[in-house]
C-alpha cells in the first residue's frame, strides 16, 4: 500500500477524532455570555464588549454587562486584549471552588463582605458566579459585578452534532471509494476535502470557545485554509485532469496550495506566539509587570490576525468561484452518461452553495460581530453539506457502481450490529448522565445505588451480547455450523493420531450439522473394489463391507457424490439402499478413492442442499488428509520403536565395551621395556588427568602447546575441576621439569602469613620470627611456582607480586636486600577476576600480567563422556585404600551418576565413589551405596537389585532371568507392562532383561 494512501486514511481518522474532541470540549466549557472581536485598543482599559447573551435563570449582581462596556478583568485574569479573554476562559475551566466560596440560595455575594476577595462562588445547585470588572461608557473607574457562568448555546452544539454525524457518513463513503479504487485521484481528493471540511466546520462553529486551546485551534486553522485549495484542485482533476494540470502539474499545485500553506504557517505562528505571550507568569508585582508588557506585545498580533481573516475570506470566495467554473467546464469533458450525471450533480450543488456563501461573505463585512459569533452557521452548514452529500451520493451511485456490493448481507449485518451497539451505548450514557445530575444517595447511603447501577450495566451487556449472538446466527447460520465442525475436527487432528478417532469426529460432525439419522465411513482395502466399515454414528444395520463397481468408483472420483434416486435401479443405487444412505461421498487422495462416507436421511426426508454438499466436501477432504497423516504417524511410530530397539542395543554394547576397555586397561601391567618404548613414542605426559572427551582433549592440546614456553598461565575453572593437576601437567611437559614445582594455596593463609610464605623473612622481622625463612619464590627458583586461588590475595600482596613479575626480584619480609629469582608462574582461580577488578578488589595491571595465557577447565557436567573412566579410576583408588576388592558399578548406579549435575565436579565424584566403597557390602557399587541427593534423582519406583551383573573383567554379556517361551512368555510380558503402567523401560527392568531384548520379545508376540 502506498504511503500517501495510508496517510490519507490517517487524516480521515484524525478528522473524526477531532470532531469527537470538539463535541466533548465545547459542552464542558463554561461561557461568560459576552464576546469581543479580535480588534482592540491596547490602552490598559480592557476590551470592548460587542455581544452579550443573558442567562435565563440567574441575574447578574448588581447588573449585566452591556454592549459598549469595556471588560477590564475576569476573575483573577486582567483583560488587555482578546488573547487575555481566551486565557480567562481556560482559567475558568480549571478554577475550583472551596468551602469558603459556597453561597446559599437568595444570598447576594455582591452585598456580603466575606466574598469581596473571591473571584468565583457556587450555589447549592452547582450554578456558579464569576466576578468581573467593567468600565461603563463615559466613566474611568472600573466597577465589579457577579455574572453567572452559562452553558454553551444548545443550538450551536446541536448543529455541530448533526454536522458531525452527517459529515462522518460522507467521510466513510470517501474511505469506501478509495478502498475500492485506490488509484482514483479524484476519490482521494474528495476524501481529503471531506475530512478537512469536517475539521473546519467543527472548529469554526465554536472558534471563540476553542481559541484558548492551541491543540484544537491549530488543526482548525490548517483545515480551514487548505479546504478551498483542495476543493479547487479536486475540480481541476475531475472528471479528467485539465490541460494546465497535465502540462505543468508542479506549477499548478504550487499556485493552488502555496498561498494556503503560507497562510496556514503565518496564522499558526501568530496564534502560538500570542498564546505564549498571554500566558500567566505567576503572582506578585514583578510578574504582573511582565504579564502586562507581554500582553501588550500579544495584542500587537491582533491587527495582523484580522487582516489574515479578511484575506482568507476573500481568497475563499475567489477559490470557490474558480471551483464552480472548473466544474462547469468538466460537464463537457465527462466520459459517458454515468460520469456526466455525477458531474451534473456536483455542479448543481456548487451552484446552490453560491447563495449561502455570498450571504456569509456580505455578513462578514457588514456585521462582523453577528457573523463572528454564529450568525452564518446555518448558511455555511447548508452550503458545505449540500456539496459533500452531492459528491458522496454521486460517487456511490454513478461512478463506482457499488450500491449492490456495499449493501450486501455483510454490510446489513454490520449496520445492524452498529445500531445495537449505539442503542445500548445510548442507554448506558443516558443512565450515567441522569445519575450524575441526580442524587446518588438512598437514605444517606450511596452503596445500594452503586449496586443497582452495576447490575443494570451487567444486564444491559448480557442483553446486548444475547441479541448479537442471535443476529450472528440469523445472518451466518452456515458459518456457525461449519465453524463448530471445523473446531471439532481441528481438535481431533491436533491431538489424536488414530484413524478411528478422526473418523468418529467426521461422522459426529455430519450428524450434528446435517441432522442426519446416521453416518458411516467405509475405507478401501488396498486397490480393490471392497470397502470395510471403519466407524459409524447412529443406529443402523448397515453391512460391515460393501463392494463397489468400477463405474461407481469412477463416478465418485469425478463427481464426488452419489445421491439416492428412488426411480433409478443401478448397482450404485442398490448399494445406497443396502447402506440405508441418502448420499455417498467419495474421499479422494492423490487421485485414488480411499474411502466412502455414507450419510442417512435428514429429518422429514428433506433433500440435501448445495450448502450441505459443500460442507461434506470440506469435511471429507480434511478427514482424508487427517486419516492419511494418522496412518503415516502410526507407521512412523512403528519405525521409531524399531529404531529405539536398535539404539538401545547399540547403547548397551557400547557401554559394555567401554567398561571392558577400562577394566582391561587397569589390569594390564606393562613391562619396563614397554614403558620405555611408550615414553619414547609419546613425548606428552598428561599426568593424572583422566578422560578423552572433546572438551578435555582441547584443554590438553592447549597444555601441550603452552608447556614448552615460559609464559605465565592463568587456569580458570570451578572448584574441583583439577586445576592443580593441570598445573602439574604444564610443569612436567616444560623445560623446567627437572626443577621444583612449588604449590601455594593463597586462600588458606592470612595476608601477613601469605607474604612471609611467598617471599620469606629474616630473623626478627616480626614477633616469633626467630630465624630466617626461605620463601616459596626462592624455593621454586629454576622451576615452577603454582599459586592456587589467586583471586583471594590481599591488595598489599598483589603489589609485591606485581613487582616480582615485572623485575624478577623481591625482598624478604624485614630485609632490605633484593633477591633475584628465575621462576615460571602458574596461577589458578575459580572466581570472576573481571568482576573483582570492577569492585576494586583485584588490580587490573596484575590481571593483565597473569592472564598472558588463559586455560579454562570445563566442569564435569560438560564432559559426561569422561564420567565412566573417572568413576572406575576413583573406584580402583578407593578400593586399594579401603583394602576391598570392589571392581564393579552396576548399571542402575551408573545411570544415576550420569544424571547427576555434579556441582562439586571431579572432587565431588571422588568423594561419592570413596563413600560408596566404604559402605558397599558386596563386590559392586549399588544404588543404596550412593548419597541421598543422588538417589533422589531416580525416576523409577523401587528398583529391585538387578539380577543382571556386568562382569568387567571376565564377561561382556549380561545374564538375564529366563522367561518361558510360548503363551507363558506372552503372559509374563503383559503382566510386567500392566504392573509398570505400560512403561516399557520400567517393565524391562522389573524382568531383569535389557530393554533391547524386551522390545524384541514384544515385537515377537505382537505387543509393540
Amino acid at each position: 500500500m502506498r504511503t500517501n494512501y495510508v496517510l490519507l486514511f490517517v487524516v480521515a481518522g484524525l478528522s473524526i477524532l477531532y470532531g469527537l474532541a470538539i463535541l466533548w470540549y465545547v459542552p464542558t466549557q463554561p461561557a461568560l455570555g459576552m464576546h469581543s472581536l479580535l480588534t482592540s485598543r491596547v490602552d490598559g482599559r480592557g476590551i470592548e464588549i460587542v455581544d452579550v447573551h443573558r442567562h435565563g435563570n440567574l441575574r447578574a449582581r448588581p447588573r449585566w454587562p452591556e454592549i459598549g462596556d469595556r471588560l477590564v478583568q475576569v476573575g483573577p485574569v486582567r483583560i488587555r486584549s482578546f488573547h487575555d479573554l481566551a486565557t480567562a476562559h481556560q482559567v475558568l475551566r480549571q478554577l475550583e471552588v472551596d468551602s469558603g466560596g459556597l453561597v446559599e440560595f437568595g444570598q447576594d455575594p455582591s452585598e456580603d463582605a466575606k466574598y469581596s476577595s473571591r473571584f468565583l462562588v457556587e450555589y447549592p445547585d452547582h450554578n456558579r458566579l464569576v466576578r468581573v470588572w467593567l468600565i461603563r461608557p463615559g466613566e474611568t473607574v472600573a466597577t465589579d459585578t457577579w455574572i453567572p457562568l452559562q452553558p454553551q448555546e444548545r443550538s450551536g452544539v446541536f448543529l455541530s452534532l448533526v454536522w458531525f454525524i452527517l459529515q462522518t457518513l460522507v467521510v466513510l463513503a470517501g474511505i469506501l471509494a478509495c478502498w475500492y479504487r485506490p488509484f482514483d485521484e479524484s476519490a482521494q481528493l474528495f476524501l481529503l476535502t471531506a475530512s478537512l471540511a469536517l475539521v473546519a466546520f467543527m472548529g469554526g462553529n465554536h472558534w471563540w470557545v476553542i481559541s484558548g486551546n492551541i491543540l484544537l485551534m491549530i488543526p482548525f486553522v490548517v483545515a480551514g485554509l487548505f479546504l478551498p485549495a483542495t476543493l479547487l484542485y479536486f475540480a481541476a482533476v475531475y472528471p479528467v485532469p485539465k490541460r494546465m494540470v497535465i502540462q505543468r502539474p508542479m506549477t499548478f499545485q504550487l499556485a493552488v496550495f502555496g498561498p494556503a500553506a503560507l497562510g496556514a504557517a503565518a496564522f499558526s505562528c501568530l496564534v502560538v506566539i500570542s498564546r505564549v505571550l498571554a500566558q500567566s507568569w505567576g503572582q506578585g508585582l514583578f510578574a504582573e509587570a511582565i504579564r502586562r508588557l507581554l500582553s501588550q506585545a500579544a495584542a500587537q498580533t491582533l491587527p495582523a490576525l484580522q487582516i489574515l481573516v479578511y484575506t482568507y475570506m476573500c481568497g475563499t470566495l475567489a477559490y470557490f468561484v474558480a471551483t464552480v467554473m472548473m466544474l462547469g467546464n468538466g460537464l463537457s469533458q465527462a466520459r459517458g452518461p454515468v460520469e456526466k450525471n455525477q458531474v451534473r450533480t456536483i455542479f448543481g450543488a456548487a451552484l446552490f452553495c453560491i447563495v449561502p456563501l455570498a450571504y456569509s461573505t456580505w455578513l462578514a463585512f457588514t456585521s462582523p460581530a453577528y457573523f463572528a459569533f454564529g450568525g452564518a452557521r446555518i448558511p455555511v452548514f447548508l452550503a458545505s453539506l449540500s456539496f459533500m452529500l452531492a459528491y458522496g451520493v454521486g460517487i456511490i451511485r454513478y461512478k463506482l457502481m457499488l450500491i449492490d456490493q456495499v449493501f450486501s448481507r455483510n454490510v446489513w449485518y454490520y449496520l445492524a450490529s452498529a445500531a445495537i451497539a449505539i442503542l445500548f451505548s445510548a442507554i448506558i450514557s443516558v443512565g450515567s448522565v441522569n445519575a450524575l445530575h441526580g442524587n446518588l444517595s438512598l437514605f444517606g447511603q450511596a452503596i445500594p445505588i452503586i449496586y443497582v447501577l452495576m447490575v443494570s450495566v451487567l444486564v444491559l451487556i448480557w442483553g446486548r451480547d444475547t441479541i448479537q449472538r442471535l443476529l450472528d446466527r440469523r445472518f451466518f447460520r452456515e458459518k456457525y455450523r461449519l465453524d463448530k465442525a471445523l473446531q471439532r475436527m481441528n481438535k481431533v487432528v491436533s491431538n489424536v493420531f488414530e484413524t478411528e478417532a478422526v473418523a468418529e469426529s467426521l461422522l459426529n460432525s455430519c450428524c450434528d450439522v446435517l441432522r442426519a439419522e446416521h453416518a458411516l465411513l467405509y475405507v478401501r482395502k488396498g486397490s480393490g473394489t471392497q470397502f470395510r466399515l471403519l466407524a459409524s454414528h447412529g443406529q443402523t444395520d448397515a453391512p460391515l463391507q460393501l463392494t463397489f463397481t468400477d463405474d461407481a468408483i469412477t463416478l465418485m472420483l469425478n463427481d464426488g457424490f452419489l445421491q439416492r434416486v428412488p426411480s433409478i435401479d443401478s448397482p450404485a443405487q442398490q448399494l445406497l439402499r443396502v447402506a440405508h444412505a441418502q448420499v455417498f461421498y467419495g474421499m479422494e487422495l492423490d487421485g485414488h478413492l480411499t474411502g466412502v462416507v455414507a450419510i442417512g436421511t435428514k429429518p422429514n426426508g428433506s433433500a440435501f442442499t448445495a450448502e450441505d454438499v459443500a460442507f461434506v466436501t470440506a469435511m471429507g477432504r480434511m478427514t482424508a488428509i487427517a486419516m492419511h497423516c494418522a496412518r503415516v504417524h502410526e507407521e512412523v511410530g512403528r519405525l521409531r520403536d524399531d529404531l529405539q530397539v536398535k539404539v538401545e542395543q547399540v547403547s548397551d554394547q557400547n557401554r559394555q565395551i567401554h567398561l571392558l576397555q577400562a577394566e582391561l586397561s587397569a589390569l594390564s601391567r606393562p613391562t619396563p621395556a614397554l614403558e620405555e618404548s611408550s615414553a619414547n613414542e609419546i613425548s606428552f605426559d598428561r599426568g593424572e588427568i583422566k578422560g578423552n572427551s572433546p572438551a578435555i582433549m582441547r584443554v590438553l592440546d592447549t597444555v601441550r602447546k603452552v608447556a614448552q614456553t615460559e609464559s605465565t598461565v592463568l587456569v580458570r575453572g570451578e572448584s574441583g575441576t583439577g586445576k592443580e593437576l593441570l598445573a602439574r601437567a604444564l610443569h612436567q611437559n616444560s623445560p623446567r621439569r627437572d626443577g621444583p614445582l612449588v604449590t601455594v594455596h593463597c586462600a588458606a593463609l592470612s595476608p601477613t602469613l601469605l607474604e612471609s610464605e611467598l617471599f620469606g623473612h629474616v630473623k626478627g622481622a616480626f614477633t616469633d620470627a626467630r630465624e630466617d625463612k626461605i620463601g616459596r619464590f626462592a624455593m621454586a627458583n629454576g622451576g615452577t611456582l603454582f599459586l592456587d586461588e589467586i583471586g583471594d590475595i590481599s591488595p598489599d600482596v598483589q603489589i609485591k607480586l606485581l613487582r616480582v613479575l615485572q623485575e624478577r626480584s623481591f625482598e624478604p619480609v624485614g630485609s632490605t636486600r633484593s633477591q633475584t629469582v628465575d621462576v615460571r608462574l602458574i596461577t589458578a582461580t575459580h572466581q570472576n577476576l573481571e568482576r573483582l577488578i570492577s569492585t576494586n578488589q583485584f588490580r587490573e595491571d596484575l590481571f593483565y600480567r597473569l592472564n598472558v595465557i588463559s586455560i579454562p577447565l570445563p566442569p564435569l557436567r560438560e564432559r559426561p563422556e569422561d564420567l565412566l573412566e573417572l568413576s572406575l579410576h576413583f573406584l580402583r583408588q578407593a578400593s586399594a585404600k579401603a583394602g576391598k576388592n570392589i571392581r564393579r558399578i552396576n548399571e542402575a548406579t551408573l545411570d544415576l551418576l550420569t544424571q547427576h549435575a555434579w556441582p562439586g565436579n571431579i572432587r565431588e565424584l571422588q568423594n561419592v565413589i570413596e563413600r560408596a566403597v566404604v559402605l558397599a557390602e558386596s563386590d559392586e557399587i549399588e544404588v543404596h551405596d550412593l548419597p541421598a541427593e543422588i538417589r533422589s534423582r531416580r525416576n523409577v519406583v523401587a528398583l529391585q537389585p538387578s539380577p543382571t551383573k556386568l562382569l568387567l573383567a571376565q564377561q561382556a554379556l549380561r545374564v538375564t532371568t529366563p522367561v518361558s517361551e510360548g503363551d507363558d512368555e506372552r503372559k509374563a510380558l503383559l503382566q510386567a507392562l500392566e504392573n509398570c503402567s505400560f512403561n516399557k523401560a520400567e517393565a524391562a527392568r522389573s524382568l531383569g532383561m535389557p530393554r533391547s531384548t524386551f522390545f524384541s520379545k514384544l515385537k515377537k508376540h505382537g505387543l509393540n
